[in-house]
C-alpha cells in the first residue's frame, strides 16, 4: 500500500476541501480572558464576560463541526488556560477524532498541565514569545513577573518532547530582540517563527497599530532574518483563490468567537453568525454567501497594481481600518513596493540605517 507523508496528506486534504467547498479548518477562540495585557493584542477585551460559551455549548458546537467534516481544530484565546474546563473541551474534541492545535502564551503551564497535554495528542502547540529578555517581554505583556512563568512553561513542554513551535509578533517594542529570541528558541531545539504584521482590534480600535513597524523596518528585519526565505520564516499570508475575498476564509476555513459567533476568521469578524440561534452547517452557508456576494467598489485598485504579487494586505485589513474592503492602505502599498525593490536589486544596504 502506498504511504503518504503527513505533508502530502494534508496538502491533498486541503485541495479536496477547496474542490468541494467544505470547511476543513476551524479556529475556536475559547475565551477572551487573558492573564497578560499585551500592547498589540487585537482582542476587544482581556476579561472573561458572562456571555462566553458554556462547556455544554462548546461541546455542541464541536459536535457540529465534526458533523460538517472539520478535520483540524485550533484552540486559542485570549489564553485558553484561563478556562477551568479547558481539558474537558480538549478531551471532547479528541474523542471526535479531529486533529488538535493549540495557541498559548505558556505562562500558566505547569508540569501537571504539560503532562495532561501529552495525553491530549496535540498536532502542534504554538507558543507566543514577546522578547528575549525579561524587560522587553514584560514591556510588551504589560505584566511584571510574566517572563519567568513563560520560560518555565516552555521548558515544561520541551522536556516532554511536545510538538512546540515558538512564534514572535515583532513590533516597535521588541524588534531589537528578534535575533536574540531566535537564538534563545533554537538553542532549546525548537522551531522559531516570527510575524511583522500587527492588526487593529476586532472592534475597530486601531491603537495596536501604534506598535506596528514601519514598512522599511519590516523589510529590514526580513532581510536580516531570512535572506533567501527559509524554514524560520515569518508566517506567510493566506494563499489567494482568485476571488475578491482571496483567502481561505469561507472557502475551507472559519472561526468561532467565545460568544458563539461564527466568522470568516479571527481577524475578519464578520458576518457574526449566532450559533446560539443556528447551526454550524447553516452558518457555513451564510459564510459562503458572504464571500461569494462580496464585490469591490470604485476604490478597488488591486487588478492594476504593479506590486500586487507582493502585497500582504487582506480584505480584513482594509475593512478593520476603514470599513471598506476595497481600499488600498498606504502602509501595505509602501511595504510591497520596498519588498519588490529589495527583491529586484538584492541590495540589503538600501534599508540600512544611516
Amino acid at each position: 500500500m502506498k504511504r503518504l507523508s503527513p505533508h502530502r496528506f494534508f496538502t491533498s486534504l486541503a485541495a479536496k476541501a477547496r474542490e468541494t467547498r467544505m470547511p476543513e479548518t476551524v479556529t475556536f477562540e475559547l475565551t477572551y480572558g487573558c492573564n497578560l495585557r499585551c500592547v498589540h493584542c487585537y482582542n476587544p477585551t482581556h476579561r472573561v464576560l458572562p456571555q462566553e460559551l458554556s462547556t455544554e455549548e462548546v461541546f455542541s458546537i464541536l459536535d457540529q463541526c465534526a458533523d460538517v467534516g472539520v478535520v483540524t481544530l485550533t484552540f486559542t484565546g485570549g489564553e485558553p488556560f484561563v478556562r477551568p474546563d479547558v481539558f474537558a473541551i480538549f478531551e471532547h474534541a479528541k474523542r471526535l477524532g479531529m486533529l488538535l492545535e493549540l495557541i498559548s502564551n505558556a505562562t500558566r503551564i505547569t508540569p501537571e498541565i504539560a503532562d495532561r497535554l501529552q495525553q491530549a495528542n496535540f498536532r502542534s502547540l504554538a507558543i507566543s514569545i514577546y522578547g528575549a529578555t525579561k524587560d522587553t517581554y514584560e514591556l510588551v505583556t504589560g505584566m511584571p513577573g510574566s517572563f519567568g512563568p513563560f520560560i518555565r512553561g516552555l521548558e515544561c513542554l520541551i522536556s516532554r518532547r511536545l510538538p512546540v513551535i515558538v512564534r514572535m509578533p515583532v513590533m516597535t517594542d521588541n524588534a531589537h530582540e528578534v535575533q536574540d529570541a531566535r537564538t534563545l528558541v533554537e538553542g532549546m531545539g525548537i522551531r522559531f517563527q516570527y510575524c511583522v504584521d500587527i492588526h487593529p482590534k476586532t472592534n475597530g480600535d486601531t491603537s495596536p497599530l501604534l506598535h506596528r513597524l514601519s514598512p522599511a523596518d519590516k523589510v529590514r528585519i526580513d532581510l536580516a532574518m531570512l535572506g533567501p526565505r527559509d524554514q524560520a520564516a515569518a508566517d506567510e499570508p493566506c494563499a489567494r483563490n482568485g476571488g475578491f475575498i482571496e483567502c481561505a476564509c469561507g472557502q475551507t476555513k472559519f472561526a468561532i468567537t467565545p460568544y458563539g459567533e461564527m466568522n470568516l476568521c479571527q481577524g475578519f469578524p464578520m458576518p457574526k453568525y449566532d450559533l446560539r440561534k443556528g447551526t454550524v452547517k447553516e452558518g457555513w452557508e451564510v459564510l459562503k454567501q458572504t464571500v461569494d456576494g462580496a464585490r469591490p467598489n470604485d476604490h478597488y485598485e488591486c487588478p492594476t497594481c504593479d506590486v500586487r504579487d507582493r502585497c500582504r494586505q487582506g480584505r480584513n485589513d482594509a475593512w478593520l481600518a476603514t470599513g471598506d474592503m476595497s481600499v488600498c492602505l498606504p502602509h501595505y502599498k509602501e511595504l510591497a513596493t520596498l519588498e519588490k525593490k529589495a527583491s529586484e536589486l538584492d541590495v540589503p544596504s538600501l534599508f540600512r540605517r544611516v
